[in-house]
């Protein structure tokens, strides 16, 4: 509690630090100028009764008066006369019961009483006017926070546009510079195709195969309006599968299933491709009584991928689980909720990986 009444002074310690210096000089400049003060109790609550209409004012009437424009200032005239004539009942009371007469208090002795009631008038009157000047000065307060507020919103905006021109045009300079090394590249392939064909026929070929492969990826744009076709995967798909028997220098037994209908099939690309990766990298293909699957289905309303392999006793999982985690990122970017995605052992001995897609009837 004492705590709340500290924090409750340090806020409002402008008001309370006005008040008692307003008090203090208005107490003493009219005891000395009269020859005597009142009794401490007079002044207590007599004050408080002056500081009561002057935060209503401002805080109730005013505010209730000028809510909206329409009849503002009629809401203003009857409020500030119920106000005042409150103000001047509680001010009779108040001087009645800290009085020592034996006389009855009646409504009609306010008025009869022409000095005390304007007296209670003018006092009125003057803290409601210092209460208008107040409300005048917290209403520009507020009025100029927000303009603050809406001119600091404003020039975040300016440097939020501002720091997205500059990624941008950053952007824009990666992707022209991102251009220029895919040519690069391809050019400098061309190059050793040509001069290692002459000499080894197969190793032209596994760099005429990377080279297609290479420009498959880095050419594919995936997009939810236009996706590539099955058919342009699947050629990259052999690609992948010669270079790999160029590499290691022996066969690797790989069965392939795909149906002609799912080649014009559109799907995000790279996802075969990367399980087909992780088959050559992590999987033992050189068992032709184990051979791996690639299965490809298109069905009325659903689109599924199969791979299954033989597990290598060399395996290791380096880039596996990324692989098979941006794998499932992008099918979730894609598709939503409408895939599924597992894998993990079967018998111990082969690796199964399954992806089914849900079709909309229009695809």
């Amino acid at each position: 509690m004492t705590k709340k009444i500290f924090e409750w002074t340090k806020t409002q310690k402008i008001h309370l630090i006005g008040w008692s210096v307003f008090i203090f000089l208005e107490i003493t400049l009219i005891g000395l100028a009269a020859g005597a003060f009142g009794k401490p109790l007079n002044y207590l609550l007599h004050y408080i009764l002056n500081i009561i209409l002057f935060y209503s004012n401002a805080h109730l009437v005013l505010k209730i008066s000028f809510r909206t424009k329409q009849h503002a200032i009629s809401r203003l005239i009857i409020l500030m006369v119920l106000q005042i004539g409150c103000y001047i009942l509680f001010r009779a009371l108040l001087n009645y019961y800290l009085s020592d007469t034996t006389k009855s208090f009646n409504f009609p002795t306010i008025v009869e009483h022409y000095r005390s009631f304007f007296q209670s008038l003018w006092r009125g009157l003057f803290f409601i006017g210092l209460s208008c000047f107040y409300y005048l000065f917290i209403e520009y307060k507020s009025e100029r926070t927000l303009r603050e507020e809406a001119e600091n919103a404003k020039y975040i905006k300016r440097l939020r546009i501002r720091e997205m021109e500059n990624e941008l045009s950053i952007a824009q300079y990666d992707y022209l510079r991102a251009q220029i090394n895919p040519h690069l590249l391809f050019n400098t392939l061309s190059f050793l195709y040509d001069s290692i064909r002459k000499y080894n026929e197969d190793a032209g070929q596994a760099v005429l195969n990377l080279a297609d492969l290479m420009r498959f990826s880095l050419e594919t744009r995936e997009s939810n309006e236009e996706l590539p076709r099955l058919d342009e995967e699947i050629k990259q798909i052999y690609n992948l599968i010669e270079l790999n028997k160029i590499r290691k220098d022996k066969e690797q037994f790989i069965d392939v299933f795909i149906p002609k209908g799912a080649k014009q099939f559109r799907f995000i690309p790279l996802v075969i491709i990367t399980l087909l990766e992780n088959m050559l990298k992590h999987g033992n293909l050189s068992r032709q009584e184990h051979p791996g699957l690639l299965e490809i289905k298109l069905n009325h309303g659903e689109f599924s991928i199969h791979t299954r392999n033989l597990i290598s006793t060399k395996i290791h999982s380096s880039g596996f689980n990324k692989g098979m985690e941006n794998i499932e990122k992008r099918l979730g970017l894609a598709y939503g909720t409408k895939f599924s995605l597992s894998y993990g052992k079967r018998n111990e001995i082969y690796f199964d990986v399954n992806i089914n897609l849900r079709l909309d009837i229009a695809e």
